[in-house]
């Protein structure tokens, strides 16, 4: 008895070091649960039936070989985490060297970026947040990682497989064809198409927010209506008249809920056992179905002006997928998903926060207006006006510094055989991110760095001590493809808003709602922010 456990635990230790030690293993947990149960049967059946083992002789001595091999393999796990993994030279809470659901755990609330803030305030630049896993606000690493020559995706990217996107493939050749095929729907040509559509949105929002009277609105709720219809419009041509109804959609309220079911920066292989589990992600099956419907529609329906979707359809026979639907391939699904969630949330969460700091600073929206009434005049006006408009956009990118709509950052691999940024040597293979939110607020890279001040981004460079601190879009050829289209939805929105009322905080607004009780579930979803909406007399 004892001999075969000791066995088994020696097992457990070699399996260890010579394959769960090496290589990824999130995507297999579920396949790895299900060999399990089934070899253990396997093995009780046969000590039954083919060794005349009674049965609950059998089940003890499967369970107690199989507790060993066990135990074996995650004392080695321990060993190696606690006394031999080269990221042990990096500070951090002990218990995420440990675990990696420490801090999806210790995130619980969804505040995940003032967590990540919190720890940068007590261990530094570079902080431990799991076994293979950093957080590093240094922006000298920006463009070494993500860069023109960007380092690989990290397994996170992973966890919207099968249905991966342009956005979330790990495979750089692959990323590059679909980018190819993106890139006519973000031209110039496309963002002119684009713009009258969004103007259409932008002046319903006037008359939505004149319907108020200048009483208290939820300016969260109305910006994110606002954005997913823009996004329902520009992405498939379908206007879900959210604006009217003043209700979410069914299908992003399933977005919504799915992704508060899910805890913060979950570990990949928790990840997959969960949607593996029936029922528990319905949420997120409701909603791909979604999307596969929308392709769908677009696919069978001809739209009056240009969509994204229209101009992916374009390029889709040059990819040779195999697929005679496109709505059939996953991949293309994912694109949709892609779509809806960056092309909403990232415009909601930043105009938000944004007309949080003007409401809170009226002397910004004064000067704002002197700047914005000369170059709209009195007639007919357009992005191309406002484009170039200094302290507009300082003030979006103000907001952009302070509240990036992706606050904690994406993924990065550090390449094999490691690499030095300074002083610092990260090893080959570590997962990392880079959080925007926390890099934003760091005085050795903005001067009055938790001050909205939109003329450091013109009139007082000084202000940034260093160019490489900023990039809420990324970076490289894998920064966000929709940047030139974002800046011209805030441009015109915010132009319109700021020449037909006088905006203020509500009675009893604070802003804590917003600032400090917004969750981040990627990107972020917004807190509650009350604002006042005076329209101008004429």
């Amino acid at each position: 008895m004892a001999i075969r456990e000791l066995v088994a635990a020696a097992a457990g230790v070699l399996s260890f070091a010579v394959y769960f030690h090496r290589g990824e293993h999130g995507m297999w947990a579920v396949t790895y649960i299900q060999l399990s149960a089934t070899s253990l049967v396997g093995v009780i059946v046969a000590l039954v039936k083919l060794f005349s083992w009674p049965v609950l002789s059998a089940i003890l001595a499967t369970c107690t070989t199989f507790g060993s091999f066990l135990l074996g393999a995650v004392v080695s796990t321990f060993v190696y985490r606690i006394w031999l993994n080269p990221l042990n030279k990096f500070p951090g809470p002990y218990p995420a060297r440990l675990l990696g659901v420490w801090l999806s755990a210790h995130a619980h609330n969804r505040d995940l970026y003032l967590k990540v803030e919190g720890l940068h305030k007590k261990y530094g630049k570079y902080v431990r947040l799991g076994p293979n896993d950093l957080s590093i606000s240094d922006p000298n690493l920006h463009d070494i990682a993500y860069g023109k020559n960007s380092w690989p995706k990290g397994p996170w990217y992973d966890i919207s497989k099968p249905f991966d996107s342009m956005h979330t493939t790990r495979d750089k050749p692959t990323h590059d064809r679909r980018r190819r095929i993106w890139a006519p729907a973000f031209s110039d040509k496309a963002l002119r198409e684009y713009e009258t559509k969004v103007k259409f949105f932008n002046d319903k929002l006037v008359e939505r927010l004149r319907q108020f009277g200048g009483g208290p609105v939820n300016a969260s709720k109305w910006f994110n209506l606002y954005s997913f219809d823009v996004m329902g419009q520009l992405a498939f041509g379908r206007d879900y008249r959210m604006l009217d109804s003043g209700e979410l959609h069914w299908a992003l309220q399933l977005l919504s809920d799915g992704a508060e079911a899910t805890p913060p920066r979950i570990p990949l292989w928790s990840f997959r056992i969960i949607v593996a589990i029936p029922g528990l992600a319905s949420s997120l099956y409701k909603f791909l179905n979604f999307c596969r419907d929308e392709l769908e529609w677009r696919i069978n329906n001809k739209t009056e002006g240009g969509d994204i979707t229209g101009w992916l359809l374009k390029g889709y026979g040059s990819l040779k997928t195999g697929y005679k639907n496109p709505a059939d391939d996953p991949m293309f699904q994912g694109d949709a998903r892609l779509i809806v969630v960056a092309g909403s949330d990232t415009t909601a969460a930043t105009m938000a926060f944004l007309f949080y700091h003007l409401a809170s600073q009226p002397e910004e929206v004064e000067k704002l207006r002197e700047e914005l009434k000369p170059l709209v005049g009195g007639g007919e006006w357009s992005d191309y006006e406002i484009k170039n408009a200094p302290r507009l956009n300082g003030a979006i990118n103000e907001a952009l510094r302070l509240h990036p709509p992706v606050p904690s950052g994406v993924e990065r691999l550090v390449p094999e055989g490691g690499a030095t940024i300074g002083d610092v040597f990260l090893p080959g293979g570590t997962a990392f991110h880079m959080p925007q939110y926390v890099i934003g607020r760091d005085e050795d890279n903005y001067e009055r760095a938790l001050d909205f001040v939109p003329e450091r981004w013109y009139s007082k460079p000084e202000m940034i001590k260093h160019k490489n601190a900023f990039a809420p879009f990324s970076l490289g050829s894998e920064g966000c493809i929709g940047k030139n289209l974002a800046y011209m939805e805030l441009r015109t929105l915010t132009t319109q808003l700021l020449l037909n009322f006088d905006v203020a905080l509500a009675p009893g607004e604070d802003g804590n709602r917003l600032l400090y009780k917004s969750r981040e579930n990627f990107t972020t979803r917004l807190g509650d922010l009350d604002l006042t909406f005076t329209p101008i007399e004429e």
